[in-house]
């Protein structure tokens, strides 16, 4: 959609205001303002301006502009489809890119933790500033907006829930062992570690438009289906980039478990083994990922996803097509057509992935 209310170029100047505004966001953090607070937060506050101010270095170093890009329209495009102006939910987008900055440093340090770095003070003054730009942080800006108390509370709820579930998601990610998981159980911790956040930008967005508790409760599991999908394209990516990080890491991805669930006993020990000699050996983790690269197995694989992106699309048909309630308070339509596009966006990022064999 390249016209109307929340087009193409209207989607690009709204990311470019939600980045001015971390910017400026940045600059008061650094002079100890913009928290809510008295004075006298220098050190806090600057600690988070230079943290952010990495992130953001980080995000451009990488080409991570598409993901991040998907991290601010998602609440826009939510609060646009329930009311027809998608501005208002600036706030969410940025408390969004606020929880992400956090997160994706305390995810390094738990994937590496012997990396360089990840002790000592300055390692532990950054993970002190990480909690804060992620919780705190976030929830003085909320605080802050000039709503109802009712929606001041259900916006403070859902970043509590989407941190508690995140949590959780990850704390199965860490502990689970390929062996003993299986496709269901390691996509059950997707929905919290990557889910949750999403669920957390789409369900905030929705309450500050003022949808009732149904709407919300499905625009957040929406959101959760969009971050598991997003969870499966980091980790194909990771693979296809011969990057190999979460083989080095141990980590019971999807696909690896896609890969253990339909081999038989022998082949599956062959590959266990292989995943366990992964994390110390590159040529294991060369030949294990060949293994889950294989044709074959990517178009098993991609029979296995479909079902999830259905799934997301389902519940925006459900948001979009819902009657009476999203017509009288104005919702646009081509936010939730939109939507769909986001979703289509996300899974063509997967490597490989082809969606016509499923």
């Amino acid at each position: 959609m390249d016209e109307g209310v929340f087009g193409r170029a209207a989607q690009e100047r709204a990311i470019a205001e939600i980045e001015a505004e971390v910017a400026r966001l940045c600059e008061l953090l650094a002079e100890g303002r913009a928290m809510g607070l008295d004075d006298g937060r220098e050190m806090v506050g600057g600690a988070m301006s230079e943290f952010l101010l990495e992130f953001f270095d980080l995000v451009r170093a990488k080409g991570s502009g598409p993901g991040m890009r998907g991290m601010i329209t998602l609440p826009l495009l939510v609060h646009g489809a329930e009311t027809g102006e998608p501005a208002p939910a600036a706030p969410i987008a940025v408390v969004h890119l606020l929880w992400w900055a956090s997160a994706r440093h305390l995810d390094d340090l738990t994937d590496a933790p012997g990396a360089p770095g990840a002790s000592g003070a300055a390692a532990g003054a950054k993970v002190l500033t990480a909690l804060a730009v992620g919780s705190h942080l976030p929830a003085r800006l909320l605080a802050g907006l000039p709503v109802p108390a009712a929606t001041r509370a259900a916006l403070g709820e859902e970043l509590s829930r989407g941190w508690l579930d995140a949590v959780d998601g990850q704390l199965r990610d860490l502990t689970g062992r390929a062996a003993a998981a299986t496709p269901d159980s390691v996509l059950h911790g997707y929905a919290g570690k990557t889910g949750a956040p999403y669920a957390m930008a789409a369900a905030a967005a929705a309450c500050l438009a003022g949808a009732d508790r149904g709407r919300t409760a499905r625009w957040r599991a929406f959101g959760r289906s969009l971050g598991v999908l997003r969870q499966l394209v980091n980790d194909q990516r990771d693979l296809a980039s011969g990057r190999h990080e979460d083989l080095a890491n141990g980590t019971a991805t999807f696909l690896l478990v896609h890969l253990l669930s339909a081999l038989p006993a022998g082949r599956r020990r062959e590959a266990l083994a292989l995943h366990a000699a992964a994390r110390h050996s590159a040529a294991a983790r060369a030949e294990l990922a060949a293994r889950m690269l294989d044709e074959d197995v990517l178009d098993s694989y991609a029979a296995a996803v479909a079902p999830l992106v259905e799934r997301a699309h389902g519940l925006l048909d459900q948001l979009g097509g819902s009657s009476g309630a999203r017509r009288s308070i104005g919702g646009e339509p081509g936010c939730v057509r939109e939507l769909h596009g986001l979703v289509d966006e996300t899974v063509g990022h997967l490597p490989g992935f082809r969606l016509a064999v499923a």
